[in-house]
């Protein structure tokens, strides 16, 4: 979840596209979007620190920031000031050509999480 920074939620591989996603899950409604808002950024700068860190070159060989998404799989829909600020999140990412996207699913998310190292 987006309240808790120290953990990856889930590591997935799109191969149609060959890119690794790093997923962040949230269950909660988007209402109080202020405290929701830090909490992802807080959860993105954790992913952003892992993704440079040398440690994650050495788990994911020949992985670069560019083969790299970071994917919100969000249960309710965002309201239009949190997919304005998740814009802004995809343009500062997009800086070190790392991918930003988020997708609103209904259903559970399947359990496991990694912890970052």
């Amino acid at each position: 979840m987006m309240s808790d920074p120290s953990i990856i939620d889930y590591v997935a591989r799109d191969e149609a596209n060959n890119k690794l996603v790093l997923i962040i899950k949230e269950t909660r409604p988007w209402q109080d979007v202020r405290t929701m808002h830090a909490q992802l950024k807080a959860k993105i700068d954790s992913y952003y620190g892992y993704i440079m860190d040398s440690a994650f070159a050495r788990e994911y060989p020949g992985t670069d920031p560019n083969g790299v998404v970071i994917t919100l799989f969000t249960t309710t829909q965002p309201g239009p000031e949190s997919i304005q600020f998740f814009q802004q999140v995809r343009q500062v990412l997009a800086r070190d050509r790392i991918g930003f996207d988020y997708i609103v699913h209904n259903s559970s998310f399947p359990g496991g999480s990694a912890m970052l190292q």
